[in-house]
């Protein structure tokens, strides 16, 4: 275990969980100012939304070093209008506008609407971390999707959301498994592959742990097990 155990996870494992435990927490405030900002305003419109969301995914895809690829806001049905939904979302340093059209396409906003980021959120009113999982809608790329719900006195009003790759996770976890065991795995809370130091064990897969391995939370929604079965 290369002096990395239960007691004294090391260094390395810290580092990961501050790194994640940043990220969850960066969402819960953006969750939270959204929140703050929409009960202020009496009657929210899509256009208002994009100048107040914009402005915090331009600073996020700006940072130095950011780790996210995409990030923004989806309405739930009723705040802008009975039926009605909306996405403010943008990706990439180019801050490209993700499907805006489907703004004006009912049809089309129920692709979002009925996505796991989106509706696990609305149901349970807590965070929720997707996947990892190829984003068709977005990004095109395996991603974890981070969402919070956003609320307008009291009310579910809607979500906010990060996009991370896993491409972007493989190189923040890959070195701190290795340091680990040559089976060390980061797994989601649904026990799937996100980050494996295995090469037979690929993003997505269902894994167990092997007997007497060691877990070692990072973040909310994160593992890493010592070695798999």
């Amino acid at each position: 275990m290369n002096g990395i155990d239960a007691a004294h996870p090391g260094a390395e494992v810290a580092e990961l969980a501050a790194t994640l435990a940043t990220l969850e927490q960066t969402l819960a405030q953006w969750a939270e100012s959204t929140s703050d900002w929409l009960a202020a305003t009496p009657k929210p419109t899509g256009t208002a939304i994009d100048k107040f969301i914009r402005a915090t995914v331009v600073d996020f895809l700006h940072a130095r070093a950011s780790l996210m690829a995409g990030a923004g806001f989806v309405a739930a049905y009723g705040l802008l209008g009975p039926e009605r939904s909306y996405i403010a979302w943008w990706q990439g340093e180019e801050m490209e506008r993700v499907d805006a059209l489907a703004n004006f396409s009912p049809q089309a906003m129920s692709r979002y609407v009925k996505a796991e980021w989106y509706r696990v959120p609305i149901e349970t009113g807590q965070p929720h971390v997707t996947g990892a999982y190829i984003d068709l809608l977005c990004t095109d790329e395996y991603v974890l999707t981070f969402t919070h719900p956003v609320f307008r006195n009291g009310v579910i009003a809607g979500v906010v959301g990060l996009d991370v790759t896993a491409q972007t996770l493989e190189r923040l976890a890959l070195k701190t498994l290795q340091k680990i065991g040559p089976q060390a795995v980061l797994v989601n809370a649904g026990g799937r592959s996100i980050v494996s130091a295995c090469a037979s064990v690929e993003a997505g897969d269902v894994v167990a742990p092997a007997k007497d391995a060691q877990e070692f939370s990072v973040g909310r929604a994160f593992k890493i097990i010592s070695a798999t079965a």
